[in-house]
């Protein structure tokens, strides 16, 4: 833990003092102005795609100036509103994507144009040290950032909802393309249905969450719940739907104290599956009026894989990648026949753009922040981190996002902080209880 000169006096560092608004070292309710920024950082993560508006099967762009003058807007506030002296911890996981970040710079400045991803890395390291700031505010009380993530979850859903009335002809997008059928994006804040669909898993999951552990009362939890599931069913997000299972899955597994419990975490998710498969219109979900080729393929995302796979590169492009930024694969399809296709999976892409050591990085990063959650003594925040990071481990074989600042990277960041800090906490009442023998 880093803290000001003053923290430490000679036989061990003293005890935290008791945070204000705090009963027990337990926060009631999170200060607004910390929730109003980290709803903020969440809203500036976002992938605010110029797709949105376009019809499906043309390119756009991300809107990455907006994205970064709000995220630039919250590093200075926070920075303001951070006393001198200030005390932080920089997690395992989060010291990996540091180093991460730190490869990535390196190799930047071998491309012939660098600034994009070097422009890129800056979000990405203000991202970081953002959630090093936040540490005494949000993070050293773990259910306070948990219920921040749940909030900016709500506002995100929020938007979507709004943009039905907003502009319903653009927030319904049609899968010409990949299946019959329309699925539900976002209008206000530009979100393609795959993002529309996490927000409702996590909605759902932390509210299941927050409802069996008693974080949160029955109304306003079913409300969240019932949100969370409109929005995985209207956006037809399969991959979202299947990660936040395995996420309950293993939060309920590692959290129940009884065999029968753990037998019956993995009996309830098994007849789920068995109704997808057997009710007419759960299987139609699952289809998307897609074929057996379509389904088999991934919605085509296999074509991609198989040659990113097959590609034949020098030992450094092997080792360091394209560069950063390079997210797609140029397919050739016989004579003059050229298509452009989405790596759409996140280990994939870290080996594209940024190579095997990056790869290696991330995945320690991942295996780091696993243990972690394994170790946080509060059955609470072990569940969240666990179902945060089942949805990572899932959603990153199928979509990308674990080499930039994502939604995806974010969520592993605060599986990794929550859980850390549980740790610390525990540590710090264990030593309290000691002294008071």
């Amino acid at each position: 833990m880093i803290r000001s000169a003053t923290a430490y006096r000679s036989g061990g560092a003293r005890l935290a003092p008791p945070v204000p608004g705090t009963v027990d070292g337990e926060i009631q309710k999170p200060a607004w102005f910390w929730l109003v920024l980290w709803c903020l950082f969440v809203l500036g993560v976002q992938p605010w795609s110029s797709r949105v508006a376009a019809p499906q099967g043309t390119t756009g762009s991300t809107n990455s100036v907006m994205k970064g003058l709000l995220l630039g807007a919250i590093f200075l506030i926070a920075m303001a509103a951070t006393k001198p002296g200030f005390r932080t911890r920089v997690n395992p996981a989060s010291s990996m994507y540091l180093l991460y970040v730190m490869f990535a710079v390196a190799t930047a400045f071998l491309l012939a144009e660098p600034l994009g991803p070097l422009t890129r890395l800056a979000r990405f390291m203000i991202g970081l040290i953002l959630v090093f700031l936040l540490w005494r505010p949000l993070v050293q009380v773990p259910e306070r950032l948990v219920r921040a993530h749940l909030w900016a979850h709500v506002l995100l859903a929020a938007t979507v909802v709004a943009s039905l009335a907003y502009a319903p002809s653009q927030a319904w997008r049609p899968l010409s393309s990949l299946g019959t059928g329309y699925r539900l994006q976002g209008v206000i804040i530009p979100m393609l249905p795959p993002r529309v669909g996490e927000v409702g898993a996590i909605l759902f999951g932390l509210a299941l969450l927050g409802l069996l552990c008693r974080k949160l009362s029955m109304i306003p939890s079913v409300g969240l719940m019932g949100l969370g599931v409109v929005l995985v069913a209207a956006s037809r997000t399969r991959t979202s739907a299947a990660a936040i299972a395995l996420g309950l899955v293993i939060a309920l597994i590692i959290t129940r104290k009884t065999w029968a419990g753990r037998i019956a975490s993995l009996a309830v998710p098994g007849l789920i599956g068995i109704a997808f498969l057997t009710i007419g219109s759960l299987h139609t979900w699952v289809l998307r009026g897609q074929g057996t080729q379509q389904i088999s393929s991934l919605s085509g995302r296999t074509t991609s894989w198989q040659a990113v796979l097959d590609e034949k590169v020098s030992i450094q492009t092997a080792i360091i990648g394209h560069g950063l930024g390079n997210k797609r694969v140029l397919l050739r399809r016989g004579e003059g026949d050229i298509d452009v296709m989405a790596i759409d999976n996140s280990w994939l892409g870290l080996y594209w753009e940024t190579g095997l050591l990056a790869v290696t990085i991330v995945a320690i990063a991942l295996i780091l922040a696993w243990v972690s959650v394994l170790r946080a003594p509060t059955p609470y925040i072990r569940a969240c981190g666990a179902l945060l990071l089942g949805y990572v481990t899932a959603a990153s074989l199928n979509e990308s996002g674990l080499s930039d600042l994502s939604s995806m990277t974010v969520h592993l960041l605060v599986a990794a902080a929550i859980c850390d800090a549980d740790r610390i906490r525990q540590r710090s009442r264990t030593q309290a209880r000691a002294l008071t023998r």
